[in-house]
C-alpha cells in the first residue's frame, strides 16, 4: 500500500512540475506532449538508422551485398578480439546531437532512451540471449569524477535491467589514462589504448573470504562467460578490441560488443 501510494505521489509531481515546466525535445527544443519524454517525433523519425544491411563483423552500414562472412571492405582481414559488433544507430544527425548531450552535456537521463534504442535493436536481433554478463568499457577514475558518470556503465545497466542479465560494472579497469581518441588515426588509436586496460581477478568464490573479496573489487568468475561489452560510440574499434582481448585472457569465451552508435567511414 504504501508503495503505491509513493508511486502514485511520484506520478502526481511529475505531471504538476511538467504542467508548470513543459519538457523540450532536446535536440530542436520544441515541446513534447506527454507521455512523450526526451525526443519529438519529428526528432525520433529523423534517427539515423543503420539499417537492415551493415557488416556481420563491425556493424558497419553497408550497401546491399557489400559484405560478406569475413567483413567489409573496411574490417576484413583486421584481426578482431571481439566475435562481432552491432548499432542500430549512424553516429551522426539527431543520434550524434544526442550521444553528446548524454556524454558531454552531462544528461545522464539520456540514458533511458539511447539505452531504449540499443536494447530494442538487441531483442529483434536475439543478441541478448546468447551473452550471460554485461560489462561496460569504463572511463578512467579522473574523467568519470569529472563527468560525474561513465556513459557507457548507464547505458550498461539498462541492457541488463530489460533482459534480466548479470552486470559486472568494475570488472574492467582503466588503470592508465589516455588522452581522447577523437583526433587520432585508427593506428593512432589502437597504440593510445594499447594496455591501459585490465581485468580484476576474482578470488576463490566457494569461500567466504572470496566472496567478500569479489564484492568488494567488483571482479567475477569469466571462465567460459560470454560477454555483451556496452559503449556509447564504435568508431575504429580500437578501444572495445582492446578491452575484449583483455576480457579473453581472463578466461571469457567471447565477446560481442553492442554501441548505441556507429561511425560511417572506415574502421581501418
Amino acid at each position: 500500500m504504501r508503495l503505491d501510494r509513493a508511486r502514485l505521489w511520484a506520478t502526481a509531481t511529475e505531471a504538476l512540475w511538467r504542467l508548470i515546466f513543459p519538457e523540450q525535445c532536446v535536440v530542436c527544443g520544441r515541446v513534447l506532449e506527454p507521455p512523450r519524454r526526451h525526443l519529438c517525433a519529428p526528432c525520433h523519425e529523423a534517427l539515423p538508422w543503420v539499417g537492415e544491411h551493415y557488416c556481420p563483423r563491425c556493424g558497419h552500414a553497408l550497401g546491399l551485398h557489400a559484405a560478406t562472412a569475413e567483413g567489409c571492405a573496411g574490417c576484413r582481414g583486421r584481426h578482431f578480439a571481439f566475435r562481432r559488433a552491432v548499432a542500430p544507430l549512424r553516429y551522426e544527425g539527431v543520434a550524434r546531437d544526442l550521444i553528446l548531450q548524454f556524454k558531454l552535456g552531462r544528461k545522464a537521463s539520456l540514458a533511458y532512451l539511447l539505452g531504449d534504442l540499443l536494447c530494442d535493436y538487441l531483442a529483434q536481433g536475439g543478441l541478448s540471449q546468447a551473452v550471460d554478463l554485461v560489462v561496460p568499457v569504463p572511463l578512467h577514475w579522473r574523467r568519470r569524477v569529472a563527468r560525474g558518470f561513465n556513459q557507457a556503465g548507464l547505458l550498461a545497466i539498462e541492457v541488463a535491467t530489460r533482459f534480466g542479465l548479470p552486470i559486472a560494472q568494475r570488472l574492467l579497469r582503466r588503470y592508465r589514462p589516455t588522452p581522447s581518441q577523437t583526433a587520432l588515426s585508427g593506428l593512432g588509436r589502437g597504440a593510445n589504448v594499447r594496455g591501459a586496460f585490465t581485468v580484476r581477478r576474482s578470488c576463490n568464490g566457494a569461500t567466504l573470504l572470496g566472496r567478500l573479496a569479489n564484492r568488494l573489487t567488483g571482479a567475477v568468475d569469466l571462465l567460459a562467460r560470454r560477454v555483451l561489452l556496452v559503449d556509447d560510440v564504435l568508431t575504429t574499434g580500437s578501444t572495445v578490441n582492446e578491452c575484449a582481448r583483455v576480457l579473453l585472457d581472463a578466461g571469457a569465451a567471447e565477446v560481442l560488443v553492442a554501441t548505441v552508435a556507429r561511425t560511417h567511414h572506415s574502421v581501418a
